[in-house]
């Protein structure tokens, strides 16, 4: 059975009301629509944070690999979580005091010198990573409307992209924000609600766990397996995992929207707690639903036949909060691409853009990235695939010369410079031509970032003591700000 039309039609024009609702406020100045002007309080931080963390990848995806490996996949998610629970706190007032729009401004602070090259290189790696994410919700949504609404994979893969580019880059992160407030509750409910289905179709716990017994799987059912299997999952996801939720551009652009340091601690860290449960449902839907249908190869396309087998309206509310898991994801990373085009255009050209000029051109790096994420969704089809090559792309690149500026006096310009060229050679010769997986491909990309990073520096002058202050962790402008705010 495929859903009316006239549904799709519906949850299309409420986000379109809803984003363009927005418009005439995002438009006002370059920091409404890049920031909100520093304005958003803890309803619209807590929800833009949800909607964008708990993606399509986290639904199908993880449902995916739970349905084939058992419930500790959970933690190939949930790691990225609890290691941003650590980290944050450790540098989200510090971000607001910086108070600068990109990753990429934060780091001109330092490396003022190679200003263009550390822009270029930093800022294409994270247009890469996002093109991984996006792409892979775009493939989510496109895959759920092909049978969901009886809508060619094609067809339906052209009019995603388009629709949430279009909403994007019409109004900024208001919108973006604005439709993650109705699309993030839509999740809260129907991702609860697949469970309660699935149980009752399963026959009840009692007959989930007997299915596991008889077919000798009890360790499908356990969150905590062996310790080897743990500390693998531990080890190879605690870079991406700092990646995604401090050096995001996503993340800090929220930190600096959020109007006070107390909305950007607590508007961060609770959702990281509802998103550590959210996170857990899929691996649940995944076990559960094995024993439904037990043999079945194609699983997503099960889940989806199962979810337009239950009532109708229950079907359209699990479906409407599966699309928006992907969409909510999509616009987020869409937007942060846009703002790191038109901070890196205005600074590279030397220019005096006016607000006009930088809207325009955050619009256009919307729809480039777009266009670009539409090509690489017809090139992997795998929705969790796409989606990790993302977060092992910025642990490959990132994380290093981050964790370097932040907390080494040594780092330098060329060292940055060298050991992200380094790191994407690595990375990028490890995957392709070596055949390696991405966590290798990471680990040794990594090494290699930070041992080429040392060395250039201990050849090379060290960076003057009044601009390592700028950014360096222990500095004495960051003296009198406390990690947790009053």
């Amino acid at each position: 059975m495929s859903l009316n039309f006239f549904w799709i039609l519906f949850y299309v024009l409420v986000v379109f009301a809803i984003s363009t609702y927005f418009i005439k406020k995002s438009v006002a100045s370059y920091s409404e629509y890049a920031v909100a002007n520093k304005s958003f309080g803890f309803f619209f931080t807590f929800f833009t944070y949800f909607s964008t963390w708990i993606s399509g990848a986290t639904i199908i995806g993880l449902a995916n690999i739970s349905f084939k490996w058992g419930m500790y996949q959970y933690w190939f998610m949930a790691v990225t979580y609890l290691v941003g629970a650590i980290s944050g706190p450790l540098f989200l007032t510090r971000i607001r005091q910086i108070n600068v729009y990109t990753i990429e401004d934060f780091f001109a602070l330092r490396y003022g010198e190679k200003e263009k090259a550390v822009r270029l290189l930093l800022g294409s790696s994270m247009i890469c990573r996002n093109l991984s994410i996006v792409g892979s919700q775009f493939t989510t949504v496109a895959f759920m409307l092909s049978i969901g609404f009886g809508v060619s994979f094609d067809k339906a893969l052209i009019c995603t992209a388009f629709f949430i580019i279009v909403y994007t880059a019409l109004s900024g992160i208001w919108g973006v924000a604005g439709t993650d407030i109705i699309q993030g509750a839509i999740q809260m409910i129907g991702i609860p609600l697949l469970i309660l289905y699935i149980i009752k179709f399963s026959g009840g716990l009692d007959s989930i766990s007997g299915f596991y017994h008889q077919i000798n799987g009890e360790s499908f059912l356990k969150l905590f397996p062996d310790t080897g299997k743990i500390s693998n999952v531990l080890f190879l996801f605690l870079a991406p995992g700092l990646f995604f939720l401090i050096e995001d551009q996503t993340t800090w652009q929220r930190i600096i929207s959020s109007k006070s340091d107390k909305v950007a601690f607590w508007g961060y860290l609770t959702p990281l707690g509802a998103a550590l449960i959210w996170t857990l449902m899929p691996a649940f839907i995944g076990v559960f639903s094995k024993v439904i249908f037990p043999n079945f190869t194609a699983y997503p396309v099960a889940l989806v036949d199962f979810v337009l087998s239950l009532p109708r309206s229950a079907a359209i509310l699990i479906m409407f909060a599966m699309l928006s898991a992907a969409i909510s994801t999509c616009d987020s990373y869409l937007l942060a691409s846009g703002v790191i085009i038109s901070r890196n255009l205005q600074r590279l050209l030397h220019t005096g853009l006016t607000e006009k000029q930088m809207i325009l051109a955050t619009r256009i790096g919307i729809v480039a990235t777009g266009v670009l994420s539409y090509y690489a969704s017809t090139k992997i089809y795998d929705i969790f695939e796409l989606y990790m090559l993302g977060a092992y792309i910025g642990g490959s690149v990132i994380t290093v010369p981050y964790l370097l500026t932040w907390f080494s006096k040594r780092m330098n310009g060329s060292g940055v410079i060298a050991g992200m060229i380094c790191g994407t050679v690595f990375f990028y010769g490890c995957v392709y031509y070596l055949h390696y997986t991405y966590a290798a491909a990471m680990v040794i990309s990594m090494v290699a970032n930070l041992t080429t990073s040392y060395f250039v520096c201990l050849f090379s002058a060290p960076p003057d003591p009044a601009v390592i202050n700028q950014t360096y962790y222990f500095s004495p402008r960051f003296a009198s700000t406390p990690n947790i705010p009053k």
